[in-house]
């Protein structure tokens, strides 16, 4: 039996055990439990046949296809939001101390490493840890020019990163200096997430973990995946694969995810992690707070207000906010559930107000891009002196002053309700057609 990526069709149960690592952290390991899986429809209940771990039915190299293939089976978002989503900058991407498996960032500019292993030589166990920590030591010794050149030499298009993140979310001029300095910055301070992922993670090797929190120089984040490897009982080709990811401290319910390929890969993730969630308006995130300190020091008390009131107006109406190193941004999400976002607005550290570039987020999901444009007329005529882009008609000529934005913040709402309904609308259309 052999399978491949575009082979897989499976439905997975996680567990989670989620953690941010301080300099200061424990790692807190404990007893696991694992229960066995089964295939439930109306007239058939069938136990899944795990594949023992010692059959050599897989690589490694396939397991680093599926990573890059599909880097929504990994549940970033319950580690640390910052790194969601992931973009990948390539495998076996060279450094001095080594070839890093699978390398990643966010359009924030947040950078993930994972190592991939499969245990069949007990020396890995020995050894993996202490691999992905001398990446992170090396990468940290990069500047950006160093990282961009290498990601450049990976892909026969010769893109550099913010080529890569710009064509998920295109920046402007500013926007891309602010990304620049926030790469440059997590590689000196060494704050990456690291990933180890492999397929029977053991006891000997969470106790390993211990080493990698002695490195307080680097301000990582530890995770470590397990996937467990089934036999697909319909499919002689195809396989189950159900990850586990295991740190510290957080435990969240379960999700399930579905990988449905056909020509190419693809992922939807249906999630249910409300149970031991906290209450997200009683907490304050780091980012949150990292935030509104830099606005207070920029504007004044009353525009820190203002920003809040709007927080709190798109919390409560529902929408997704997305927290990142000088903005926050309020989305709306696919109503298909392919986990893509269309931006709403966006608001900066430096007291201002934004909308721009979902026309490029619709494209993507096969939706009318006017849409976009009309929200982006519509929104532009509540302010003074305010019109669309030429060359953007999705985004207004200039930011919006917090103070300026907050006279017509009801109006704002309403028109991005109007917005989300049409999306909603055009989402039924894309998914009708899928099926035809």
């Amino acid at each position: 039996m052999s399978a491949t990526i575009g082979e897989i069709k499976a439905i997975v149960f996680i567990r989670v055990l989620a953690t941010t690592k301080t300099q200061e952290t424990m790692i807190v390991k404990g007893s696991r439990s694992q229960g066995i899986p089964f295939i439930v429809s109306d007239k058939l209940t069938r136990k899944l046949e795990r594949i023992p771990l010692t059959e050599k039915l897989f690589q490694e190299n396939w397991l680093q296809e599926l990573i890059q293939s599909n880097p929504q089976i990994l549940p970033i978002d319950d580690i640390e939001v910052g790194f969601s989503p992931l973009l990948s900058l390539g495998r076996e991407i060279s450094t001095n101390v080594g070839s890093i498996d699978n390398l990643f960032i966010s359009p924030d500019g947040y950078i993930t490493i994972v190592e991939t292993k499969l245990w069949r030589n007990p020396e890995a166990k020995r050894e993996v840890v202490g691999q992905i920590l001398d990446y992170a030591k090396e990468l940290a010794n990069w500047t950006f020019t160093d990282f961009n050149n290498e990601i450049k030499k990976r892909n026969s298009e010769n893109f550099g990163i913010l080529d890569i993140i710009n064509k998920y979310e295109p920046q402007d001029e500013q926007s891309k200096l602010n990304l620049i300095d926030n790469i440059e910055r997590n590689l000196k301070r060494g704050r990456f997430l690291l990933l180890i992922v492999g397929d029977g993670i053991r006891e000997s090797v969470e106790e390993m973990v211990d080493y990698l929190s002695n490195s307080a120089q680097l301000l990582f984040t530890l995770g470590l995946v397990e996937l467990q490897i089934y036999k697909e009982p319909f499919n002689e080709n195809g396989v189950i694969v159900i990850p586990n990811l295991i740190t510290r401290t957080r435990e969240i319910t379960r999700a399930v995810i579905k990988i449905e390929n056909n020509t190419s890969s693809t992922i939807s993730i249906e999630t249910n992690f409300n149970e031991n969630k906290p209450n997200k308006k009683s907490r304050i995130t780091l980012t949150e707070e990292d935030f509104f300190e830099l606005l207070r020091q920029n504007t004044n008390k009353e525009d820190v207000e203002i920003a809040k009131r709007i927080l709190e107006r798109y919390k409560y109406e529902g929408y997704v906010v997305d927290w990142r190193q000088s903005t926050f941004v309020v989305k709306f999400p696919d109503p298909n559930g392919s986990g893509a976002k269309i931006t709403l607005l966006q608001v900066s550290k430096n007291g201002e107000v934004n909308i721009g570039f979902s026309s490029f987020q619709l494209n993507n999901l096969g939706m009318n891009v006017e849409i976009s444009h009309e929200f982006a007329k519509k929104t532009a005529s509540l302010f003074n002196s305010i019109k669309v882009k030429e060359k953007y008609p999705d985004t207004w000529n200039r930011w919006v002053k917090l103070k300026e934005f907050a006279t017509a913040l009801d109006e704002f709402l309403q028109l991005c309700d109007e917005f989300s309904e049409k999306i909603i609308k055009e989402s039924k259309a894309v998914a009708k057609n899928s099926y035809m």
